[in-house]
């Protein structure tokens, strides 16, 4: 069922990613669905992510914001659990799109309806904070959403091995200034999934994606 579920997620990525592709065609990277990155190979579906998709109570949230390009697999599940999603472009300084300008709202004509809304912010990884708070900046300036919760499937991939350039600018799960940016931060790595359980997310969210 993990093959299955990871086939379904990246038809229905690269799908939504037909729709933005066209911001991207000065960038020098390919498109990668994060999720296969990271996981495929191994032959496990993330389910942890699915796990906290389900834990977090939609209903405290008038919509989501999903990060693009890194978040998008996320954000298919999360729309296929039923959230109201809006989109944003953030990136780094050395992607070549985003030298002159970091932060790009024009991709969603739809931004504005989330005006002061409770919002949450969905990124796939994040060591160093820069990005997410980029856009939890940007839309407190530009939309007045005052302090959105975020998403994460996890900060690092291994926080064991700190690299000194991170270690540097201060990973961002151990700097409070950057952490007390936001409400509450969901790490879905964190969290726990029993074989039971495993089962029953991937036939729920199978079903979801069809």
């Amino acid at each position: 069922m993990d093959e299955k579920l990871f086939k379904l997620l990246d038809k229905k990525t690269k799908e939504r990613w037909k729709k933005f592709s066209k911001y991207y065609l000065k960038d020098s990277k390919k498109f990668i669905n994060r999720i296969s990155r990271d996981y495929e190979k191994a032959g496990m579906f993330p389910v942890h992510v699915l796990k906290q998709i389900k834990r977090i109570d939609k209903k405290k949230y008038d919509s989501a914001v999903c990060v693009l390009r890194g978040a998008l697999p996320y954000t298919i599940l999360f729309e296929a659990d039923g959230w109201k999603i809006h989109y944003i472009m953030c990136g780094r300084r050395n992607e070549e799109i985003f030298k002159k300008k970091r932060f790009n709202m024009s991709v969603d004509k739809s931004l504005k309806q989330i005006k002061g809304n409770k919002i949450l912010i969905i990124e796939n990884n994040s060591p160093t904070g820069n990005t997410p708070i980029i856009v939890r900046d940007n839309l407190r300036k530009k939309l007045g959403i005052k302090k959105p919760d975020l998403f994460l499937d996890y900060f690092y991939l291994n926080k064991n091995k700190i690299p000194k350039w991170l270690k540097k600018v201060g990973p961002f799960w151990k700097t409070k200034k950057k952490l007390n940016k936001f409400g509450k931060i969901y790490e879905a790595s964190s969290i726990k999934v029993n074989n039971i359980e495993k089962k029953k997310l991937i036939r729920e969210f199978l079903e979801k994606l069809k």
